[in-house]
């Protein structure tokens, strides 16, 4: 593993997060590298020790994400002023 890799895949993911709108404090950055960590140990235990490489990093990274990280999903407004069919012009059909 090159001596940046590591440092490349927690700016990577870092700044994934804070594009997301997570804002990263000191517990929620020491987060990201135990989740690094975690990916580290867990792609050595399935046997492949020393050939990690940076893309292979990244995406057990990215998988472990959610469970570090949960990111709330956006909810859509509710439209305004609501959609009735005589305000398009239509009469009403009773």
């Amino acid at each position: 593993m090159a001596d940046k890799t590591l440092e490349r895949v927690f700016v990577r993911v870092f700044t994934y997060l804070t594009e997301s709108g997570v804002e990263m404090t000191r517990v929620r950055s020491r987060a990201l590298l135990q989740l690094i960590d975690d990916a580290l140990v867990d792609d050595e235990q399935a046997g492949e020790a020393c050939t990690l490489d940076e893309a292979s990093l990244i995406s057990l990274a990215m998988d472990r994400l959610p469970a570090y990280f949960p990111i709330p999903e956006e909810m859509l407004p509710a439209p305004n002023p609501p959609l009735w069919r005589a305000s398009i012009g239509y009469p009403t059909h009773d």
